[in-house]
């Protein structure tokens, strides 16, 4: 068969009755047997159950003084990940309001953006953010001496299965975010079921890692509080893939921690024996590449697009031998369809585009009819109508019944388990004015795919630096390309579009300069400290030949933008922000900032 309903032996089948269809019952639950025992670890900060579920009761009180008995409210969560920001998301759901969670470090005309789908926000100080549109809404994330609601925990408005959980934004191909509307009744099942699968207990501390405004946020949050665990959440540089991270996870004690495998593979191989279970999803998995961790804990690899709901298969224990990485059987009330161009089942064993049903289906993009319409149709499947998703994965089924990915349908791309619609990168670049044709693509460099945009700009008004700066200030640091190529104009296909195949065809990878020429070049032009030139070198995969090699376009990619800027603004007692790095990625800015630090203690 083409399509699967299996189930994991140890998860239940019976429908989740009207308490433990809430999450939040289940929270308030442990909230009184569990008062004392400590729920989140943030910092130096320990807030037990009582504490949280006061101040998830303190907003809940302001929410709804803001509501007034209006419908449901949406309500923008503008706070740093931590207790109050776990406080923040259940007191919404005490009010009957749909939660939007906001990353804050997202530049501000994204946040203009995905602050269009919230009513109220709810942010850190009594300064309102320059980014929340004037007129709406704002309040404060109020203190102990704020009213609150009744500490009974017999009725919550948001236990309504049908209605709105949260609203998560994807990117989208119009060139901007797209609201996810998630269902609390699929969030419950998909909890309930996740304790379940990975034998979650009260003794769990359970690692907060992802940022607060993806999907799988909510299963890091809600599995250990559901179950009276511990939440553990780091702080600036424990949240960077490497040593930091490692020595958190060790403080910590962490049992559970998820991560892509592009964040475990910057991990130094060390010793956590308190780690039981890792949950690597986001992008595709090669065991052999982690052998180490897969000797030595359980690895489980997970697959869902954020429209169904944090993950939808589930391969619980994996295998260095498993070549490749199954994604895995669905979750119970999941359902999977491997699909043709014509909507036609094909046969086990053959590629096709993995449809999605069941239990945790989106209730679609809100404000978004024809885009909601054509992601989420009602197909004929064996002679029933079947709401589904379009994953726009391709996948095929082994014998066992596991699917395997097999890569994208459209444009899509997954680069370092971040999904990408280079569309939206497109539309930043367009933006700018002197840029009139954007193509974004993956490019091959240092053995991986990165992010190159092509531009067009005609008369050479535009520089690489400019455009670079112009796309830092629109887009998530993961979205700005790792490489950005200029051309006075881009080759057409016959339909008007740029030819991607012949943009591709343009650009081979540069080798890494090597040998004593390179090296000296390197020195004379770019006078960085050996321990900043060997971080360089790490981060890229190449040397910084001149003053004026570009970073991104050498090898480096976000993440490791990040880990670069954190060791040099602690090693040198620097502040380099990433933005202002993003725009002049090269090692002549970065021996400036070194070269102003040692004036100034001179």
């Amino acid at each position: 068969m083409s399509s699967s309903s299996a189930v994991f032996p140890s998860c239940a089948e019976a429908p989740l009755g009207p308490v433990a269809g809430s999450v939040l019952s289940r929270i308030a639950g442990q909230a009184q047997a569990r008062a004392r025992v400590c729920a989140v670890r943030s910092g130096e900060e320990r807030v037990t159950y009582r504490e949280l579920w006061a101040r998830a009761g303190r907003v809940a009180a302001v929410v709804s003084a803001v509501a007034g008995g209006r419908g449901e409210l949406r309500v923008a969560i503008g706070l740093a990940p931590g207790a109050d920001w776990v406080g923040c998301l259940l007191g919404i759901w005490r009010a009957g309001a749909v939660a939007v969670p906001i990353n804050l470090d997202h530049p501000p005309a994204r946040l203009r953006l995905l602050a269009e789908s919230a009513d109220l926000l709810v942010h850190a100080g009594e300064a309102i953010p320059g980014w929340w549109a004037d007129g709406k809404p704002a309040v404060a994330f109020p203190g102990a001496e704020a009213g609150h609601l009744p500490e009974s925990c017999s009725e919550f408005p948001a236990a309504a299965g049908g209605r709105a959980a949260c609203i998560l934004h994807t990117s989208g191909s119009t060139g901007a975010p797209k609201p996810v509307v998630l269902p609390h009744s699929g969030l419950a099942r998909r909890v309930a079921d996740f304790v379940d699968l990975y034998g979650i207990t009260a003794e769990d501390r359970i690692a907060q890692l992802a940022t607060v405004s993806v999907d799988v946020v909510l299963w890091e949050t809600l599995l250990p509080l559901t179950v009276g665990a511990t939440l553990c959440v780091p702080h600036g540089r424990q949240r960077v893939p490497g040593a930091g991270l490692v020595r958190w996870l060790a403080r910590e004690q962490v049992t559970v921690a998820t991560m892509t495998p592009t964040m475990l593979a910057a991990l130094p191989e060390v010793t956590l024996p308190e780690l039981r279970l890792l949950v690597v999803g986001g992008e595709a998995l090669t065991p052999v590449r982690f052998r180490y961790w897969i000797g030595r804990h359980q690895v489980a690899n997970a697959y869902g697009p954020t429209e169904a709901t944090i993950a939808t298969h589930v391969a619980p224990h994996i295998t260095v031998e498993d070549q490749p990485a199954p994604l895995g059987r669905p979750v119970p009330g999941v359902e999977d369809f491997l699909l043709d161009e014509d909507d036609r089942p094909v046969p086990d064993g053959q590629p096709g585009h993995l449809h999605l049903a069941g239990v945790g289906l989106a209730d679609g993009y809100a404000g978004l009819p024809d885009r909601t319409a054509a992601s989420f149709p009602t197909l004929t499947i064996g002679g029933r109508a079947v709401r589904v998703y379009r994953t726009g994965d391709r996948a095929w089924r082994r014998p066992d019944g596991q699917l395997v990915y097999a890569g994208r349908i459209d444009r899509q791309l997954n680069l370092g388990g971040v999904r990408l619609e280079p569309e939206e990168v497109e539309a930043a670049a367009l933006a700018l004015d002197g840029v009139t044709a954007a193509a974004a693509l993956a490019e091959p460099a240092e053995g991986r795919d990165v992010l190159a945009l092509h531009a067009a700009v005609p008369g050479g008004r535009i520089t690489e630096a400019a455009l670079r700066a112009h796309l830092a200030g629109l887009l998530p640091a993961t979205a700005v390309p790792a490489r950005i190529h200029l051309h006075p104009s881009l080759p057409l296909t016959g339909y008007g579009k740029p030819d991607l195949h012949a943009l591709a065809a343009l650009v081979s990878p540069s080798p890494p300069a090597t040998g004593p020429h390179a090296t000296a070049t390197a020195e004379s032009a770019a006078p960085l400290p050996d321990t900043v030139r060997v971080w360089w070198r790490q981060a890229t995969g190449a040397e910084p030949a001149t003053a004026t090699t570009d970073f991104f376009s050498c090898g480096g990619g976000s993440l490791a933008c990040v880990e670069l800027l954190h060791r040099i603004n602690e090693t040198f007692g620097l502040e380099i922000s990433l933005a202002d790095f993003t725009a002049q990625p090269t090692p002549a800015f970065l021996a400036r900032a070194l070269a102003s630090t040692t004036e100034e203690s001179a």
